[in-house]
């Protein structure tokens, strides 16, 4: 009975849908149905270069020309001249929005008409052309006093440069960096300038036409109460073939150290470059002097910079092999060695090296296992400990109730010189972040990895006190194909809060967006560093992928403002 009346109604809908005429349906909102335009070189070394995509978004839903600026120079840092006569161009539409003719390869300095055709039927014409513009950045990026070993803290708002001292300054002479193609006047890299007064600077950018006038003082800038002042992240650079870039031919091992105003990067083997630590331009090559930090085709050796600017170096070495250790305190000079000790660990030692303090000084040294080669359950690294500027003897140190590992890449860094504090250990089979309490050498605090982390190799950490506040970095490079390769920042002023997994932790501070990337060249090796400027008013976040080719750098202050 109950089919009958469902049959019954069904017929009766049918019947008075007949009587009708069918109507057009039409959407109830009509976006612009087209969003952006972007384009890319066609040919050419950086045709598939993420970076050289050039975007032109669309605001207005009448306009008819669309113009695609395309910088002067790419790389902008390089003085290669732009052609835009073969440029792949694509367009974000909205769904049943369309474009005739398609789109393609367009010579970009001639004036291209398409029919936009959008989601209502509705068409109109517009135009893509292009436009090689000259960079219109005009900031001074960094600027020191070599002569009076001084460096300036830049407030890019205020538009003012510190130059921190007490006494009277003699005229000096300056070095600075400058926004790409900028130029700068007076230029105080030409002429000793007196900065007892103001000094006025006018950086101009390549375009000609944008000027930005600086106040170099002497002063003390105020600092935030304590830590990084919100908003200061700055990217200084990134690069997604820095192997190229360099000359670098190693796939060892990659890590690295900050020296000054370099920022030194090697390969596990006989090659170590340094590059401008703020744009990450090569400035030269350590000379080696024969040193070859690599054990066989087994392993690369590492690097790690103290927080005085100078750099260890050790060697790869299986157990039972002697291990080297170099000192270095200037890119132009050579290493020394320092320590040869012959490995009675257990375990191939050389993966990564970490120091706090200063080796001249009082420092912790902290040496960790090579992927692949530890034996089961193990949950130990070697320690050196500097005092007076006299190592001591390398120790075996074994932590309790962490994730230990079987043979996967491990990172430990101390937080300050005192062995009973604090220190953070990641490792590959774990990928998590562990907080160590250095007194009972004991797990007490951990943030787990996330669901898309498993295949990913967290085992590279860095941690410091920044303007009187602790944070700590972990980085997963890319183990496998389509492993996520990102680091993350924590702070580490409350271990209450050092829990959950790192995206959800409530201490995280800071995340870089996850790549996903295929094809994968070299090894898994992997290297995170935070670091300080000497007046510690900047703090410098670097990670490196030697398996991605991949390098990152970003910057953040404590300036008040």
């Amino acid at each position: 009975m109950k089919n009958s009346i469902k049959l019954f109604a069904i017929g009766l809908l049918l019947s008075v849908a007949g009587c009708h005429d069918p109507e057009e349906l039409t959407p109830s909102v009509v976006n612009m149905g087209l969003n952006s335009v972007s384009a890319q070189f066609a040919s050419g070394e950086y045709k598939n270069d993420a970076q050289a995509r050039f975007t032109t978004l669309v605001t207005d839903s009448e306009q008819e020309r669309i113009v695609i600026d395309i910088p002067y120079y790419f790389p902008e840092s390089s003085t290669n001249r732009v052609d835009i006569t073969q440029m792949r161009v694509s367009a974000n539409l909205d769904d049943n929005c369309f474009l005739t003719p398609k789109l393609g390869t367009l010579d970009l300095t001639q004036e291209h008409w398409f029919t936009l055709t959008r989601v209502d039927g509705t068409t109109r014409k517009i135009c893509i052309t292009g436009n090689i513009k000259k960079s219109d950045k005009c900031q001074l990026e960094a600027f020191a006093l070599p002569s009076l070993g001084l460096t300036g803290v830049i407030d890019q708002e205020k538009a003012e440069v510190s130059i921190i001292a007490l006494g009277d300054l003699e005229p000096a002479k300056a070095t600075y960096q400058l926004s790409y193609h900028a130029s700068i006047s007076p230029d105080p890299a030409a002429e000793a300038l007196d900065y007892n007064n103001e000094v006025k600077l006018t950086v101009t950018a390549f375009d000609g036409v944008t000027k930005k006038t600086y106040t170099v003082k002497k002063n003390v800038p105020s600092k935030t109460k304590s830590g990084i002042r919100a908003g200061s992240q700055k990217n200084l650079f990134v690069s997604e073939t820095f192997k190229q870039q360099w000359g670098m031919s190693g796939t060892m091992n990659y890590t690295m150290g900050l020296m000054g105003d370099y920022l030194v990067v090697c390969s596990g083997e006989s090659e170590m470059v340094y590059v401008n630590k703020l744009t990450g331009e090569k400035v030269g090559n350590v000379n080696m002097g024969g040193i070859d930090l690599k054990n066989g085709t087994n392993g690369g050796g590492a690097i790690a910079s103290d927080d005085a600017g100078h750099l260890v170096l050790c060697t790869n070495a299986t157990a039972g092999m002697d291990m080297h250790f170099y000192t270095l305190d200037d890119v132009r000079n050579t290493p020394q060695e320092k320590l040869v000790w012959k490995n009675t660990s257990g375990a191939r030692m050389g993966q990564h090296i970490s120091v706090r303090g200063d080796i001249t000084r009082d420092a912790v040294i902290t040496v960790n296992t090579w992927a692949w080669a530890s034996p089961a359950n193990w949950s130990s690294f070697v320690r050196i400990v500097v005092s007076g500027g006299v190592w001591g003897e390398p120790e075996k140190v074994t932590i309790a109730g962490c994730g230990m590992w079987n043979g996967g890449n491990i990172d430990v860094e101390y937080l300050t010189t005192d062995l009973a504090g604090t220190y953070f250990k990641a490792s590959y089979s774990t990928n998590g972040l562990e907080w160590i309490d250095g007194a009972t050498n004991t797990r007490t605090a951990f943030i787990d990895k996330d669901g898309n982390d498993a295949n990913s190799n967290f085992s590279n950490v860095s941690c410091l006190y920044f303007n009187g506040n602790p944070y700590v970095a972990v980085y997963g490079g890319s183990h496998f194909n389509y492993s996520a390769s990102r680091v993350l920042m924590f702070d580490a002023a409350d271990r209450n809060n050092f829990n959950g997994t790192f995206d959800a932790s409530p201490a995280l501070y800071y995340k870089s967006t996850a790549k996903y990337i295929s094809g994968l060249t070299g090894t898994a090796s992997c290297d995170v560093l935070l670091a300080q400027s000497p007046d510690g008013y900047f703090l410098y976040l670097y990670w490196i992928g030697g398996n991605t080719n991949f390098i990152r750098a970003e910057q953040f202050d404590c300036i008040e403002q």
